[in-house]
């Protein structure tokens, strides 16, 4: 073990010699050359950190150009998302007439799919993917891409909607029974063809529940209606569903608090 701890040492001392060597080395090509080994190596930092020394290092255009090309997907595949997200744009405005301007469009939009967080947090960056993924569609319309930017746009709005969806739920569990009525209402018309359709009429017909059970005298008998009317809406749409057993329940209680008016 000591051994192979020992051999594993003298392996990253010499490499990092050999790649100080490099780095020191007045041959703008050889280094060139070193920078698309390690990047064709997956080595993505030592790869950046040779490009962005080259990145004016060279008169011929179309090198600064290729040069440029792979420094934006090193730091892209670094993960560094935002810088990426930058350098692929300046890219299309330093080349304008480049053959690549399609697919860095793309990347630059690619790369604020990327930084969407999870669905329990703040969504304005994945406000800003779909914003900017919808511009790469409406710029390369008859690109290749296009399928698969929409593809993204679908996934980003599925995690808007279950944000949303969280969002509404909440209000039910915190027992604002009112606003979660109002809210699911509002759910549904942003976004009529959820996956969660099922969920939110019963939560629905249970912020009835709540609201007509616990009203005073006065606005007992309309809310209990209202519930009622909730819970038929539910076993209309979803007679197998899988909240029918809880919803027959409620249905009983409301009907015997009906009765008792």
């Amino acid at each position: 073990m000591r051994l192979f701890i020992l051999l594993l040492s003298v392996f990253f001392f010499f490499s990092c010699s050999k790649y100080q060597k490099i780095l020191k080395s007045n041959d703008l090509e050889f280094q060139y050359s070193k920078a698309l080994d390690y990047y064709n190596n997956e080595d993505y930092n030592r790869s950046v950190q040779l490009l962005e020394k080259l990145l004016t290092s060279f008169n011929d255009r179309e090198k600064t150009e290729e040069i440029y090309y792979y420094y934006a997907y090193g730091i892209f595949n670094i993960q560094d998302y935002v810088s990426a997200a930058y350098h692929f744009k300046n890219f299309n405005l330093k080349f304008p007439g480049s053959l690549k301007n399609e697919e860095i469009a793309f990347m630059s939009a690619y790369c604020y799919y990327m930084q969407s967080p999870r669905s329990n947090l703040d969504q304005q960056k994945t406000y800003d993917a779909i914003d900017k993924l919808q511009l790469f569609v409406s710029n390369y319309k008859d690109s290749d891409r296009v399928s698969r930017a929409n593809e993204l746009i679908l996934d980003l709005n599925k995690k808007i909607e279950k944000k949303n969806f969280e969002i509404v739920k909440s209000y039910y569990e915190t027992g604002k029974y009112r606003s979660a009525i109002y809210a699911i209402d509002d759910f549904l018309f942003r976004f009529p063809e959820t996956m969660f359709l099922e969920n939110l009429g019963y939560i629905q017909l249970q912020a009835y529940y709540e609201l007509g059970k616990n009203s005073i005298e006065e606005k007992k008998e309309q809310r209990i209606k209202e519930a009622i009317f909730a819970c038929d809406n539910y076993l209309l749409a979803f007679p197998s569903g899988k909240y029918k057993k809880e919803t027959d329940s409620i249905y009983k209680k409301l009907k015997e608090i009906q009765n008792g008016l």
